[in-house]
């Protein structure tokens, strides 16, 4: 039986279900395929066989006014996608390419820990094909995660760039609040971060 607070009037309730039923039907729809065409988001992607029947998947898009080769660098450098690395927050456009790009292009290699926490956990790259494939994972108590970025040449040198997301929780409690916390924060980092590679690989073109 649901209980309704008598401090909540009707008004207020019909407010939050409106609220709600607009999220659901119009925004969550919109958001989990942001600037993704119906090929990308129904086609598949590297990495899509490491999380079987995802109870959330979200396949994003954008299109790059650089090549590949020039968008991988800050892609590995804004996303803290080198081995440890945090993300590079203080590079600022017309700064050229990113320090040690080229190292960060050649030392990634699978099995490396990326987005490193405090008590060693993260991500892991699963594959890597620089500049146009990365696959990272995350397998931890309450869900398994993945992350798949696709860069891929498209007409006068420029850049689409595909993420997925892909997971697969646990059941219990635990499980359904890492998907509802992913549901209302992935879309805002993810665009972000998005936008900010674009933005930095266009500057220096």
């Amino acid at each position: 039986m649901l209980f309704i607070p008598r401090f909540m009037p009707r008004s207020m309730l019909r407010l939050a279900a409106g609220a709600a039923a607009g999220y659901v039907l119009a925004v969550r729809p919109w958001h989990l395929r942001w600037g993704a065409a119906d090929a990308e988001v129904y086609g598949e992607m590297a990495g899509d066989d490491l999380v079987l029947h995802p109870q959330y998947q979200a396949t994003r898009a954008i299109t790059v006014d650089a090549p590949p080769a020039a968008v991988w660098p800050w892609l590995v450098q804004l996303g803290g996608y080198a081995p440890g690395a945090p993300p590079a927050a203080t590079a600022q456009p017309g700064d050229g390419a990113p320090e040690g790009a080229a190292a960060e292009q050649q030392g990634l290699k699978v099995g490396d820990t990326v987005h490193s926490a405090p008590d060693g956990s993260g991500f892991v790259v699963e594959q890597v094909d620089a500049p146009h494939t990365l696959v990272l994972a995350h397998r931890g108590q309450d869900a398994a995660t993945t992350c798949s970025i696709s860069l891929r040449e498209v007409e006068d040198g420029r850049t689409r760039m595909v993420f997925r997301v892909r997971i697969r929780a646990e059941p219990g409690l635990r499980g359904t609040a890492y998907l509802a916390r992913m549901d209302l924060s992935d879309f805002v980092t993810m665009r972000r971060q998005m936008l900010t590679v674009k933005s930095r690989a266009e500057s220096t073109r």
